[in-house]
Formats: C-alpha cells, structure tokens, sequence
C-alpha cells in the first residue's frame, strides 16, 4: 500500500537564504523522485507521507553543508595555496 502525497511548507531562516539555490541543486540530485517548490523565503515539498521526514532533514542537510562549504572556501583555499606554494591571490 502507498502512501499518499503530502505537502510540507518550510520556512527557510534570512541567514541561510542565500546557500538555498545551491542546495536545492544537490537535493534534487540525490531526491530527483521528489518535488520542490520555492519562493523567496520558503521551500514547499511534496512527496509521500513515508519519505517527507527523511526528505526534510536531507534538504536541511543540504543546505547547511553548502553554508559551511561556502564559509570555508577561502580558508581550504589559503591552506592549500600556502602547501602547495601556488599563489592565485592578487595583492
């Protein structure tokens, strides 16, 4: 027996809105069965009763690794300039 479809709105909070584009793209690659809906300020899913607790934490997942990997690009980048000796920087 299935589950029927539900529908979940999530609000998303004005600190990660800008990472959401991005994590959306990782989500629908690892979900493409699911549905996604967004706005300015929120994200609406659709998908089987079974599946939205899990698809809720994978997409908030998603976007706070894409917070965090954004948020430290310029330090990987720095360190492994530093190792390697190879400068991209323009002082």
């Amino acid at each position: 027996m299935q589950s029927a479809e539900t529908e979940r709105i999530l609000t998303i909070e004005p600190e990660l809105r800008p990472w959401l584009a991005d994590a959306i793209v990782r989500f629908r690659y690892l979900h493409p069965e699911s549905h996604l809906r967004t706005d300015d300020h929120s994200v609406t899913l659709t998908a089987s009763s079974a599946q939205m607790a899990g698809l809720v934490q994978d997409l908030m997942f998603c976007l706070y690794r894409q917070k965090i990997y954004s948020e430290t690009l310029p330090l990987r980048t720095m360190l492994i300039e530093g190792v390697t000796g190879f400068a991209r920087r323009s002082s």
